[in-house]
């Protein structure tokens, strides 16, 4: 059995926008969004989609589909998804990300626990999480905050940064509705690699 290694899981992107494709104007703040895709068919997918004031694209970076091994739903147990959310798929569309973020949103609780973002992570309520009562509760050492009317739950250490990113955010449309355009383009992206392949 191979020892478990990032290595194994590709992460290459699939599809990306940079700001002179887009013709949009970098706004001074920016908010980076990352979410994970879970299909019984394909696997893990994660997705980040950087934004500016006015919510039009700066960038957008996807892995492909991640399938662990039994051997590493064995090993790893309960702490797996954890484990692909913040030590692999996260920090490695961090990593490659070429524009810079001022507060990344994330939907899954997990994500508040990655240790290499460089910015700002905030947790948001969404349809698809239904996380208004893990908001709702502010765990240990986080904070809720209002960022262009939606709840986002934030390390108290970060209240700060997040208070001055809310602050420039005020003709963002919606905070919820990019999670969508995540979702929607790592479909597309797939539904491209399967009739590729």
């Amino acid at each position: 059995m191979r020892p478990f290694a990032r290595e194994i899981f590709p992460t290459e992107p699939t599809i990306h926008l940079t700001e002179s494709t887009m013709e949009s104007k970098l706004a001074p703040a920016t908010l980076g969004y990352f979410t994970i895709v879970q299909q019984e068919r394909t696997g893990w997918t994660g997705g980040l989609l950087v934004l500016n004031g006015g919510g039009r694209p700066l960038e957008f970076q996807c892995t492909l589909p991640l399938r662990p091994s039994k051997a590493h739903e064995i090993l790893f147990g309960n702490t797996l998804r954890q484990h692909l959310i913040c030590d692999v798929i996260g920090p490695t569309l961090l990593k490659k990300c070429r524009t810079p973020i001022s507060m990344l949103m994330c939907e899954q609780t997990e994500s508040l626990r990655m240790a290499d973002a460089s910015c700002t992570i905030g947790f948001v309520a969404t349809p698809e999480n239904d996380g208004k009562a893990y908001v709702a509760r502010e765990p240990d050492g986080h904070c809720s905050l209002k960022v262009c009317g939606a709840s986002v739950l934030v390390a108290m250490e970060q209240m700060e940064a997040a208070e001055q990113v809310a602050q420039q955010m005020g003709d963002f449309p919606d905070v919820i509705e990019p999670f969508e355009r995540i979702r929607e383009a790592i479909r597309e992206a797939q539904s491209q690699i399967s009739r590729a392949a």
